[in-house]
């Protein structure tokens, strides 16, 4: 049996028709398909979810800004040089056995981060940690549970200032 479909018309400013052709060419969909999946991407987002729900799942995506600094060599016996080209191809030495002590305000955000997310470990089922550049990695933390409990998480998260940018995506379960 064949799904059944209703039309409608919808207008837009000639800028945002353009972008979207555009886009969709890119991805090689039909016009409809792509305004399908763009509403019901809309439709379980957050904004639809009710207030107070308790089973929803979803991801927290984070791209993360990481500093490799020089410690001061005051504070420890080795002195480490970062001062290397870091492209994609090269590989730098590091002897970490020095316990170094140094801390600027992204290292630490990253001992931030893990705090706040051992706060809301009763909503997290996963994380994972990619390296993307030397200076750059995806952060990506899976949830389930409360949706103001989620939704607090993402906000912890994304008020730290080594955060790039945010992603986020929660459904009900329900």
């Amino acid at each position: 049996m064949e799904e059944e479909y209703k039309r409608f018309t919808v207008s837009l400013p000639p800028d945002l028709y353009e972008q979207i052709e555009k886009f969709r060419n890119n991805l090689g969909v039909s016009r409809s398909d792509f305004i399908r999946k763009a509403i019901y991407s809309y439709l379980v987002s957050e904004e639809t979810i009710p207030a107070g729900s308790d089973n929803v799942v979803g991801c927290i995506s984070l791209i993360i800004a990481h500093k490799h600094v020089k410690p001061d060599t005051d504070q420890t016996d080795h002195i480490h040089s970062h001062e290397v080209n870091h492209n994609a191809n090269h590989h730098h030495e590091h002897d970490f056995s020095s316990r170094p002590i140094y801390a600027n305000v992204l290292q630490t955000d990253e001992l931030l981060k893990m705090d706040i997310q051992h706060h809301f470990v009763d909503i997290i089922i996963s994380t994972m940690h990619v390296h993307l550049e030397f200076e750059k990695c995806l952060e990506i933390i899976a949830v389930s549970g409360p949706k103001d409990r989620v939704i607090r998480l993402k906000e912890d998260l994304q008020a730290l200032k080594s955060v790039i940018s945010t992603g986020f995506f929660i459904i009900d379960r329900e």
